[in-house]
């Protein structure tokens, strides 16, 4: 009787519990497909940032290199005509430059054009087409960037438009010509990683606006984008880029959305009240949402995975202090390109399993994708944090690979909840740009984020194209400290290779941490003593030198070497000596001497 009763009351309450149940599922598809677009923005918004960094990357090389062309011909123009030094190395070692002209406004221009590459007449099209960029450049005395331009070649180029006055000062009748570079668009978009978004399974829209157009104009796009869609914008040698993403195949089919939610309510039901007893839906229901929520190498949780753990913390203990760290390996695709990527994904074990026993298995632990982690961190004691950070960074990691031991480091930026935000998003973002300051101060260090730091865009990771950019520089990049050891914080690949080292930590082991120790016995007390001389002159406001010495490579060879250094005033490591030197020998050489 009683067994009659109680089927009875479910089936008078089927259809209700039924009918509620698809309103409730349907409010929660609703939320769920809102929440899908504000994700789409969190997660495209960095794709879009890093390529138009790619470009400003580029840009901000070329113009340090006019830059430097252009003081050569201020102070002596028919000399450098004669023998345009920086002009030659850039052609020759940056094949996506296809011709530097440089074009005085009385006398013959000097035209250097790659060997694959018909002579391009930019002379003619700054008369014409490129007018309004050459006046603005010659009014504004700055670089001004033009896409998309016709030269009469099977594709578009790129030109950079630099102007040349006399003593350097833009005034009525000391203007003497420009500097124009010709650059391959598909290089540039290739290098940027804008060509490979089709194969990422984005559609994009580029656009660029110049400083006398009223609106911007259209310079590359896959498919369609829409408003509302990631993006991200970024001033770009004085103009605005703004770049726009829209995931493919991204549209809701809610008829089928309607059918699989009716269908799935009403086997869950089912379920529910089949297994009810045993237990057997919520052990199910469990290893799915477990399995769903983390990434299958490392085992700690996805972004998607993190995210909710971190939510599900921080509304059970809302205003405890953590720190939200971001933090991903040095140099990572080193560690690819010389072991191969199944030691690479040991390097990303290893990683995290010191994350779990420096910072604890308390820890909310996220792989954000490649080597970037996301570790959200509770504390009470702010000393044991630092001393925690300084452990992980200031210790190499290491790992079997066969028989031999791999090192590899980590740097990685923070932010603290509640005092720096009270939005998880927000302290990723932040404890990103602070992982940028750790990369640009030398890598294998930590820092918090401060007020120095300036977030103008949505999460990015830098890391990644800065030493992409800094490993592909024709020279080698030194930064040092400028004190009376004059240590090494940071040193690009180039000038790893320039000493015959095997990677950085054995660069750093050669030379003791600082550059005076591989410097000719000889040359280095008249370099030194050079340096400091062209530092301190009246005349030197920028406190640029220019200097010629010998250093002795790891393997015993002595090569000459050319530099130009600059010193400057870095807001967190004080002042530093910035510097760019290169191989005599390689100049010589390239130029057939």
């Amino acid at each position: 009787m009683m067994m009659s009763r109680i089927r009875e009351m479910i089936q008078s309450l089927s259809l209700p519990i039924m009918t509620v149940g698809l309103f409730l599922t349907l409010c929660l598809d609703f939320f769920l497909y809102d929440n899908h677009r504000r994700m789409d923005g969190e997660v495209f918004t960095p794709y879009a940032i890093h390529r138009l960094e790619g470009i400003d990357n580029l840009v901000n090389w070329w113009d340090v290199v006019t830059r430097l062309m252009a003081s050569k011909l201020e102070h002596n123009a028919p000399a450098y005509m004669t023998y345009p030094l920086e002009a030659q190395m850039v052609m020759a070692m940056n094949p996506m430059i296809r011709s530097i002209q440089i074009l005085p406004e009385k006398g013959d221009p000097l035209i250097i054009t790659a060997e694959d590459t018909r002579k391009v007449d930019i002379e003619g099209l700054l008369k014409g087409h490129l007018k309004e960029a050459a006046d603005t450049a010659r009014r504004e005395n700055r670089l001004v960037l033009l896409d998309s331009v016709d030269v009469g070649l099977s594709h578009k180029m790129m030109v950079l438009v630099r102007p040349v006055f006399r003593h350097g000062v833009p005034e009525e009748g000391s203007f003497w010509g420009y500097i124009v570079f010709a650059v391959d668009q598909r290089e540039v978009m290739s290098r940027a990683n804008i060509s490979n978004l089709g194969k990422q399974k984005l559609d994009y829209t580029l656009y660029h606006k110049n400083s006398w157009e009223e609106e911007p104009h259209l310079v590359k796009e896959l498919g369609r984008t829409e408003e509302g869609n990631p993006h991200a914008e970024r001033v770009i040698a004085g103009d605005m880029w703004t770049i726009i993403l829209r995931p493919q195949g991204s549209n809701v089919n809610w008829m089928l959305l309607f059918f699989a939610t009716v269908s799935g309510i009403s086997l869950s039901a089912m379920i529910s009240f089949l297994f009810r007893k045993n237990g057997i839906l919520k052990k199910a229901n469990g290893a799915l949402k477990l399995s769903g929520g983390r990434d299958p190498l490392t085992g700690v949780y996805n972004r998607k995975g993190g995210d909710g753990a971190v939510a599900d913390y921080l509304k059970a203990h809302a205003g405890k202090k953590a720190m939200v760290i971001a933090l991903d390996i040095d140099n990572f695709k080193l560690v690819n390109d010389v072991y191969g990527h199944s030691v690479g994904d040991e390097a990303l074990k290893t990683l995290v399993r010191d994350m779990k026993e420096i910072f604890g298995e308390k820890s909310i632990i996220t792989r954000n994708g490649g080597d970037e982690f996301v570790l959200f961190h509770p504390y009470e004691d702010f000393s044991l944090v630092t001393k925690a950070m300084d452990d992980f960074t200031r210790n190499p990691h290491t790992f079997k690979a066969g028989d031999r031991e791999v090192k590899f480091y980590a740097s990685l930026g923070c932010a603290a909840y509640p005092e720096q935000g009270d939005s998880y998003g927000s302290l990723c973002i932040r404890a990103d740009y602070a992982l940028y300051g750790a990369k640009l101060n030398g890598k294998a260090g930590w820092r918090q984020f401060d007020d120095t730091i300036s977030v103008t865009d949505k999460r990015s990771q830098f890391g990644f194209n800065l030493t992409d950019v800094a490993d592909h520089l024709p020279g080698g990049i030194l930064v040092l400290r400028a004190t009376e050891k004059e240590e090494i914080l940071f040193a690009n690949k180039v000038m790893v290779d320039l000493l015959e080292c095997d990677d950085y930590e054995d660069f750093m082991k050669y030379t003791g941490g600082t550059i005076f120790t591989v410097i000719h016995p000889d040359d280095a007390g008249p370099m030194k003593k050079e340096f400091h001389r062209q530092l301190e002159r009246r005349d030197n406001p920028e406190k640029i030198d220019f200097l010629s010495f010998r250093m002795i490579t790891k393997k015993g060879n002595i090569i000459e070497v050319d530099d130009s250094a600059r010193k400057f005033a870095n807001p967190f490591y004080g002042e530093l000596y910035y510097i760019y030197l290169y191989a005599r020998g390689d100049r010589l050489k390239m130029m057939g001497n």
